[in-house]
Order: structure tokens, then sequence, then C-alpha cells
């Protein structure tokens, strides 16, 4: 499989979410994460690989400190391209869209 031209990374806690009401898109859950890994490959083919990390169960100590250092005090889940992060705070699917196609325009240029 070649490397992606973005790599697009959802931070969040699942063992932190406590919601009652409407508070946009769990992420953590596979019911969300399949969908819009089906849209972006029909999209975007192998030039766009997703991630989901749940801080409650990673392990990767030196990839946590690296986005620590990026994302403090920034509200979950967190969205990265190419490890840098562009939404802080509740997301849909059509922002996670919007994104991507901005970074891959970025990479192009």
């Amino acid at each position: 499989m070649p490397e992606p031209r973005v790599r697009v990374t959802i931070i969040d806690d699942s063992a932190a979410r406590s919601c009652e009401g409407n508070c946009g898109v769990d992420w953590s859950k596979p019911e969300s994460l399949a969908p819009a890994r089906e849209k972006i490959s029909e999209r975007f083919g192998d030039d766009v690989r997703l991630e989901y990390v749940d801080l409650s169960q990673a392990t990767d100590t030196g990839f946590l400190r690296e986005v620590g250092l990026q994302t403090k005090g920034m509200p979950l889940p967190i969205l990265l391209a190419n490890g840098r992060p562009r939404i802080a705070g509740e997301f849909d699917l059509r922002q996670l869209m919007d994104v991507i196609e901005v970074d891959l325009e970025a990479e192009l240029a």
C-alpha cells in the first residue's frame, strides 16, 4: 500500500466522554468511523488514511508527548492532518472531508 499524501488522525478520549443530549459525532464508535473511512476511500482513494487514537487506550508515549505539546488546552476531539491540528472540539463528517480537501490542495501547490 502506498504512503498516503494526507494522514488524518482523530484524537479523542472515550473514557472522558460524558454527554447528555446531542454532542456531535462519537468518533470512538465503529459505526462513526466505518462510514467516514468508506467516504474518504471513495472520494480520495489511497491518497488519504484515517486513523483514530483513543487517549484512554494509547500506548505510544512518544506520539502522545508530541501531540500533547501541539494540542495542550484544546478541547477533544482533535483532528490532525499530517500531524498538524486542524479542528479542536466537535466536528462532523462534512468538516472532516473539507479539511482533507484543503490539505490535499496544499500538498499539490
